[in-house]
């Protein structure tokens, strides 16, 4: 059991960095260069030095290392790196550097290591200033009043309508039927818009503020509205019938966003990632246009169109492994 863990944990990776040029049978495929060191663990054709266990330990975080503190975890974890390299010089024994899935896993690598070393070593540092002009253009994501959303029925009356006095009742008897709801029966509460407005082609969704600040929606719906708006403290909660000059309100509210006030302290570390992930997925946007070009990549559509895909059709066997693959790379802003 534990070598299989640990040959399931190290495999790929020994696998990746393999030549492909051994045959079976070669008398040079267990042979191994002589080390500079001291011998740890030691077989014919190689060994496992102490400086080479020392630069392990050296790579491991805390948590790791405490697992190999006592002598006989430092034993297995040793004798361990041996068996894995009796396992790798067997298989490269048997040829088997070029068996199809080695060779696709070699690839995944390389293209991985590539994307390493073109993308990630090369890339600049995130200054502070890099960060504190990112805050700035975006200052809006971090710093927000606070906004609530709500379910809005209006019984349109204008002041000095003839029909206003109906108009009262009619929104009063609307009342009782939102009452009789569950406090969070938003389309229930939403299902009365066309009753309310008198438009048989109203939708539910017409009833929706979004999220709005006290501000606009004083400006939207009025101060009377505003201030009732202001007097719901939970989602759920109902408003009293309100009066304005455009006629008779009821709001229900269905969201409720703080105010949001983060320093550009409290997000460098975030912004030190994000800008970095953004520079990056321009730079691998560019270097792969650039590459499909010199390299004339095209896409015949017309052939394209002639692959059969029927989601119903039974799974075949498998009859190697699955090819490596890349997205189409972000557009560069």
């Amino acid at each position: 059991m534990r070598l299989s863990r640990l040959l399931s944990f190290s495999a790929l990776s020994f696998l990746l960095l393999s030549g492909c040029d051994k045959k079976e049978g070669s008398s040079s495929a267990t042979s191994t260069a002589p080390k500079q060191g001291t011998p740890v663990v030691t077989w014919q054709g190689g060994s496992i030095t102490l400086e080479e266990l020392q630069g392990h330990v050296a790579q491991m975080n805390p948590a790791a290392r405490a697992r190999v503190e006592t002598p006989e975890k430092r034993r297995e974890y040793a004798e361990g790196l041996g068996r894995f390299e009796l396992f790798a010089a067997e298989a490269r024994r048997r040829g088997l550097e070029s068996d199809p899935e080695v060779q696709e896993a070699m690839k995944r690598a390389m293209v991985q290591r590539l994307l390493f070393k073109e993308f990630d070593e090369k890339a600049a540092a995130v200054t502070n200033e890099d960060i504190a002009a990112y805050y700035e253009s975006h200052k809006a994501e971090f710093v927000q009043p606070a906004r609530s959303r709500y379910s809005h029925l209006l019984v349109p009356a204008p002041k000095g309508s003839a029909d206003r006095a109906a108009k009262k009742k009619q929104a009063q008897a609307l009342l009782e039927k939102v009452r009789a709801l569950q406090p969070l029966d938003f389309d229930g509460f939403d299902a009365l818009i066309s009753e309310a407005s008198g438009d048989p082609a109203a939708k539910p969704a017409d009833a929706d503020t979004h999220l709005v600040t006290a501000d606009d929606l004083k400006t939207r719906l009025g101060a009377e509205v505003a201030t009732a708006a202001g007097q719901l403290k939970k989602v759920g909660d109902l408003s009293p019938l309100v009066e304005s000059d455009k006629g008779f309100h009821l709001l229900k509210l269905t969201d409720l966003r703080p105010e949001k006030n983060q320093s550009l302290e409290a997000v460098t570390s975030m912004l030190r990632a994000r800008i970095t992930r953004e520079r990056r997925d321009v730079a691998v946007a560019k270097f792969t246009e650039e590459l499909q070009e010199r390299a004339s990549f095209r896409t015949d559509e017309a052939a394209l169109q002639k692959l059969q895909v029927d989601p119903k059709a039974p799974q075949a066997p498998s009859s190697g492994p699955v090819p490596g693959y890349l997205p189409a790379p972000t557009p560069i802003r």
